[in-house]
């Protein structure tokens, strides 16, 4: 999971053949500043190795998470700001699995055709969790905007393993998230609303390199947001199935979601 304290656009440039071009990274780290340069070089140093056919291209490289920080819970689970404002937990271990597509078998077609997506979306879930398989594992079931969240609650998971991969076919996560999981090597879960759906105003947030004008408007923006967002939710536990527990990302992510306000979800 790379989120990182500092970050740091580096500019180089690389050859292909005679022709020149200079190529711009973002480089990230804890440490400091000059850290953060040290990891943009490695960066465009593998970009120049890969145009020389000297290394092969890492398909399975682990994609910047360039948000803000806004909390660190412990060393696995850090809250930041996304593009458009909102918050997000990203996780190292802690599997969240985002379901809000559903495709309907002819059965239900024919005799389901009036049943609302969600409620067979939650059956369906509901039979997936309660399978021998899974009958260590404890799951908590939130209802979100679209569609439902799942979150196992005792047990870890690495976001690229095939025990990670398999749960979320089984579960038909989303197809971009599960694809997310695995580039950024996290699970990420939205803990505050989607600004458009509050008809709060939307906001491309700066990050990093704001001005000063950037960092008023940004500053303005989510002491409104945060006001606004008083009023809705971003899910609601309505199950939970096997053996639960709880932590603090959990109690966490619980608070900041708003499940026990039962206000609008956005």
């Amino acid at each position: 999971m790379r989120i990182f304290k500092y970050w740091i656009e580096h500019s180089k440039d690389l050859y292909l053949g005679n022709t020149k071009q200079t190529s711009k990274v973002f480089g990230g780290s804890n440490i400091s500043s000059n850290d953060a340069i040290k990891d943009a070089e490695i960066k465009l140093l593998k970009a120049q190795k890969i145009i020389n056919g000297e290394l092969k291209k890492d398909e399975d490289y682990e994609a910047d998470i360039i948000e803000e920080i806004i909390e660190i819970i412990d060393d696995d689970n850090i809250v930041t700001r996304n593009r458009y404002g909102a918050l997000v937990l990203n996780s190292k271990r802690l599997m969240f699995i985002d379901i809000d597509d559903y495709s309907r078998t002819l059965f239900e077609i024919i005799f389901k055709k009036n049943t609302h997506i969600k409620e067979l979306l939650l059956k369906r879930i509901e039979k997936t969790a309660n399978k021998g398989k899974y009958s260590e594992l404890g799951f908590r079931v939130y209802e979100t905007f679209k569609g439902y969240r799942v979150l196992i609650t005792n047990k870890e998971f690495n976001p690229r393993s095939k025990e990670s991969k398999k749960i979320m076919s089984d579960f038909n996560s989303d197809y971009l998230y599960r694809w997310l999981c695995i580039k950024q090597n996290c699970y990420r879960a939205r803990l505050t609303p989607k600004p458009y759906r509050m008809k709060h105003k939307a906001i491309r947030v700066v990050y990093p390199n704001r001005t000063e004008i950037q960092q008023k408007d940004h500053l303005n923006w989510v002491k409104l947001y945060d006001h606004n967002s008083q009023q809705f939710s971003s899910c609601n536990l309505v199950k939970e199935f096997g053996k639960t527990r709880t932590n603090r990302a959990i109690e966490y992510h619980d608070r900041l979601t708003g499940i026990s306000n039962h206000l609008k979800l956005a």
